[in-house]
């Protein structure tokens, strides 16, 4: 076996330890905020269940807000991707349907990072990316009028009833289907925008 394959082969199997770790990791976070909520979870609550030393925990994270940051890019990348996917698509006319969709297939991490135990700076996050992405998407569904609400302003209030119910319908243990958590909020917000623009 040559230096360079047996170097490429060491790459990948710590490459792939440090997968796992971070995955055991990020795993027994979310169970411990389901259990405990966020704040009172110390980095030793970590690692007990992960079955990692403290060590290992410092080689890849500073601190438990570190390890919460981390779940919040990947989850947050992957609702990006999910929604540009769902509105390139555009083979659904709902526009948050991704949203819930993409929520209730990781409904734990969603319930442990966006619900009422998780942190708020998790919140934030998350309302950060997903105003990216209406931001991006939305005006194109909005007309251009004289004396309609300013964009911005709609914006928001759609953001913000949005994760409202996202939010409440997590913690809630999901008492509604995706699709209907999203055919109820379309109900709600349609009479209120369309008034605003004059539709």
């Amino acid at each position: 076996m040559s230096g360079i394959w047996r170097a490429r082969c060491r790459w990948a199997a710590t490459d792939r330890r440090v997968r796992r770790t971070r995955q055991l990791l990020r795993r027994a976070l979310v169970e411990l905020i389901l259990e405990k909520g966020y704040d009172r979870i110390t980095v030793q609550h970590i690692i007990d269940p992960a079955d990692v030393g403290r060590s290992t925990f410092c080689a890849h994270y500073i601190d438990k807000d570190d390890l919460l940051l981390g779940n919040l890019e990947e989850l947050a990348a992957a609702f990006e991707e999910h929604m540009e996917r769902h509105f390139a698509s555009r083979a659904e006319p709902n526009p948050v349907l991704a949203a819930f969709q993409h929520a209730d297939r990781q409904r734990d991490l969603y319930k442990a990072l966006a619900g009422k135990r998780g942190a708020e700076v998790m919140r934030a996050g998350l309302r950060r990316r997903i105003k990216e992405v209406m931001a991006r998407r939305i005006p194109e569904f909005l007309p251009h009028r004289d004396g309609a609400v300013p964009v911005d302003v709609t914006m928001e209030f759609l953001l913000t009833s949005l994760l409202g119910l996202l939010v409440w319908w997590l913690d809630n243990d999901v008492p509604y289907t995706a699709q209907e958590m999203a055919e109820m909020y379309m109900r709600l917000i349609v009479p209120g925008v369309q008034a605003a623009y004059g539709i």
